[in-house]
């Protein structure tokens, strides 16, 4: 028997119920249960009708009746710029030795809050951005702002053009064209900066969805949103605006694949050429976007895809209710599905017919309820018996050639992944490691174990061969490929350090291991022949040491060895390094790896530090130079109650963000000097003594009306 009576059952069905199949006739068939063994086909849509009836098939979708009126006048959201008084030097940066962000792939760039050209640094703080003139260091200040109404989130620099993208938070202008968009707007645009004090607004474009995720490469920046399909007459695909004019994406750039979806989301791709501006969008229909990795050809968006006990228990006494239901209660059911999606959406028809079935089941006798509760458990158990696993990743590949965007194939494969590195595409084979998380099941009464894996797939993302069962009990913390091979970290007590070859990828092969204390989240090559790792140190029974950097020697793969290591003292200290690649600087030529550190010691309420640590680094050695002092540099005060003595409680400033993480948000180098960034302030040191050569206040203007003291 089900351990809850049906009514419960059909009750929580009507307060939560996302989907349900038989949503209406539809031209576009999309079936109701995801079937791992069953290939997913890529499609485009040939017109309006084809792709309204897919909206009408999904389960949820917003429904607008605006129709909108596109318009000739030009947007004004120009930024307000303050200058200095110096002309801008001419520049020579091309001839300068500088960094530039951490990347995935070589010759991809990714957008990032902090860009330099050799001579000049660009970074946003908050909805600011400022442009400094940063060598020589001597010299450095701030030559311009740019004060924005939205939310700035990244940018790119090449050449004399800026672009600059994030949220759109000011949205009147919506308003004024009568328009409501799914998720709100993003902003880009592009910006002519020759005359660094005074940059120009090139191009602007507004497009619809939240931000996700941003790449360049050969001059075209790649803008991704995500945005929910929406039943709007006139403009059903996602939108969006260019000099004040409002577009569509075309019907026939808008892709799906014939799978269940859960929660359908539009993925806008937009192909921006820095120096022409002109634009080219698609869309993809996947069931949500979690991640985003991009090689040379291709983009690859995936997201998990659970199964869920509950979901399908739900699903079946839908079905087993309705076979059973009264004939007149089956033509009302047919009734409300054959409302108008527009007047009454799926999840809104799911509901009403649900209080339909459960009128039905309250009127039966004990004996029908438990014969309908003993046939749905029997084929929630059968159902349950097609998968072999409970969680799976679905990818969709994107060919991707300068502003062509195609969908090409979908797959899955079980498991989940934690980041972007957990893919890499080499010589048309796409490389992948999951963990399958651990499941409980009623049925079998038994917990099984994490697993992990590793897979490899062609363009059409069929599966060419899986190594299984790794490190059992366990989860992947970091990977990361390199040519043929794969460095693989998982992690429970201790730290096993996977070498997996990938040379032939229809035998992937295990070819070492090393168990140490410890884990790296992050793991990065230092040439060929050595890793680093960046994370934490452990007891040997997973108790938390300190912050971690390793030097892992994998030149015999049957045989890596941690060759040399640092462990701060401080138990707490951690780098935002670990979850995110681009705090990580490193160059192999000037031995130096410098990551953002903080060190809060949450017992006392203080902390030991909190700035960017600067590390020697070499093939065998890792040494701490110093530590590039940011505690001071906090982006605002709060106020903290203590007690200046008994009796007496008082309020004292105490800039609160400094202790919950690190201020350092990225650094780079420029020639000798080194730059470390937080959010209000720029530091200036040389880096073969680390002395101070100047520091930059990032002040923000705020225009609060409310005197500031």
């Amino acid at each position: 028997m089900i351990a809850i009576t049906m009514i419960a059952v059909i009750a929580l069905i009507i307060a939560g119920c996302e989907t349900a199949p038989g949503t209406g006739p539809t031209t576009t068939i999309i079936p109701s249960e995801f079937d791992p063994s069953k290939p997913a086909t890529a499609k485009s849509f040939n017109s309006e009708a084809e792709l309204q009836a897919f909206l009408n098939s999904l389960g949820r979708t917003d429904s607008l009746g605006y129709d909108m009126v596109a318009t000739t006048d030009r947007m004004v959201a120009d930024a307000a710029m303050e200058t200095a008084d110096s002309a801008p030097a001419p520049s020579v940066a091309a001839d300068r030795d500088f960094s530039e962000t951490n990347i995935q792939v070589e010759g991809i760039d990714e957008g990032d809050i902090l860009k330099t050209d050799g001579e000049y640094i660009y970074t946003i703080t908050g909805n600011t951005l400022f442009i400094i003139k940063a060598y020589p260091g001597e010299e450095a200040e701030i030559v311009s702002r740019m004060k924005f109404e939205d939310t700035p989130e990244g940018l790119y620099v090449g050449g004399n053009n800026l672009v600059v993208y994030g949220r759109a938070t000011n949205l009147d202008f919506l308003r004024e064209h009568n328009i409501r968009a799914s998720q709100g707007m993003s902003f880009l645009r592009i910006y002519d900066v020759s005359d660094k004090e005074n940059p120009s607004v090139d191009e602007e474009y507004f497009f619809e969805g939240r931000p996700f995720e941003t790449r360049m490469k050969d001059g075209y920046v790649y803008f991704s949103t995500v945005s929910q399909p929406m039943h709007r007459p006139g403009f059903p695909t996602p939108i969006l605006l260019r000099g004040g004019v409002v577009e569509s994406i075309p019907v026939s750039n808008v892709y799906y694949y014939d799978a269940p979806y859960e929660s359908a989301n539009f993925v806008n791709i937009h192909a921006v050429n820095m120096d022409t501006g002109r634009t080219n969008s698609a869309s993809i229909t996947v069931d949500r976007a979690e991640t985003l990795y991009m090689s040379h050809d291709n983009a690859y968006i995936t997201h998990t895809q659970r199964i869920n006990e509950w979901e399908i228990q739900q699903r079946i006494a839908i079905q087993v209710l309705e076979s059973k239901a009264t004939p007149a209660d089956r033509e009302l059911i047919r009734k409300i599905r054959a409302v108008d999606p527009m007047v009454m959406d799926a999840r809104e028809k799911d509901q009403r017919i649900l209080g339909v079935l459960q009128s039905y089941y309250e009127y039966l006798d004990r004996d029908e309820r438990e014969a309908i509760e003993d046939e749905i458990e029997l084929k929630v158990k059968e159902e349950l018996e097609k998968y072999e696993y409970r969680e799976y990743t679905i990818i969709s590949r994107i060919s991707i050639d300068r502003d062509r965007i195609r969908l090409e194939s979908t797959g899955q494969v079980p498991g989940r992944i934690i980041n972007q590195f957990s893919l890499d595409e080499h010589d048309d084979v796409l490389r992948i490691g999951t963990t399958i998380s651990p499941t409980w099941s009623r049925f079998d009464r038994e917990r099984t174990e994490s697993t992990n894996n590793v897979f490899t797939l062609d363009m059409n993302l069929n599966v060419l061969d899986h190594a299984g069962n790794i490190a059992p009990g366990e989860s992947i913390y970091s990977t990361r490929f390199v040519g043929d091979t794969l460095y693989m970290v998982t992690f429970r007590e201790v730290d096993p350090f996977f070498v997996v070859d990938l040379s032939n990828p229809r035998n992937i092969e295990i070819l070492g291991e090393l168990k140490i204390t410890g884990y790296s989240r992050y793991l990065h090559p230092y040439d060929e022949n050595t890793v680093i790792g960046v994370g934490r140190e452990t007891t040997e029974t997973g108790r938390m040491l300190g912050m971690k950097v390793s030097l892992f020697d994998v030149s015999d793969f049957e045989n890596p060895r941690e060759i040399a290591k640092y462990v701060t003292d401080e138990r707490f200290a951690q780098t935002s390094a670990e979850f995110e690649h681009k705090a990580f600087l490193f160059s192999k030529e000037k031995e130096l790896l410098v990551l953002p550190v903080h060190s809060p010691d949450y017992r006392q309420g203080e902390q030991s530090y909190n700035g960017a640590m600067v590390f020697r680094i070499t093939s065998d050695e890792i040494e701490l130079r110093g530590l590039v002092d940011h505690s001071d540099a906090v982006p605002r005060e709060t106020h903290e109650r203590e007690v200046a003595e008994p009796g007496m409680v008082v309020d004292r400033a105490m800039p609160m963000p400094w202790f919950y993480g690190p201020l350092v948000e990225r650094s780079l180098y420029i020639e000798e000097l080194l730059y470390t960034k937080s959010p209000n302030l720029l530091r200036i040191n040389h880096l073969d003594d680390l002395s101070t050569v100047k520091n930059i206040a990032l002040e923000e203007e705020r225009e609060t009306g409310i005197p500031i003291y």
